[in-house]
């Protein structure tokens, strides 16, 4: 269950299931319980871009997410 107070994804955009599920586990995860909606909203964006790679099978878009995910901190190396 996600923590209260984080926000879900926006209606606006249609997400594939691998982002929601995505989406879900970030939310749910206490390295973002100190986010700000600064930082939500980037995470927005960046659904978007994991969406098309996951949902669009558009790969040309897969280096733009490594970098977003690197800059938040979410990226393993």
């Amino acid at each position: 269950m996600a923590r209260r107070g984080k926000p879900e994804l926006p209606g606006s955009f249609d997400f594939c299931d691998a982002t929601r599920e995505w989406y879900a586990a970030w939310r749910s995860s206490r390295c973002t319980d100190g986010w700000d909606m600064r930082q939500w909203n980037y995470m927005f964006d960046t659904a978007i871009v994991h969406s098309l790679v996951y949902g669009s099978y558009d790969f040309s878009w897969l280096a733009e997410l490594r970098a977003r995910l690197t800059q938040m901190g979410l990226e393993f190396e």
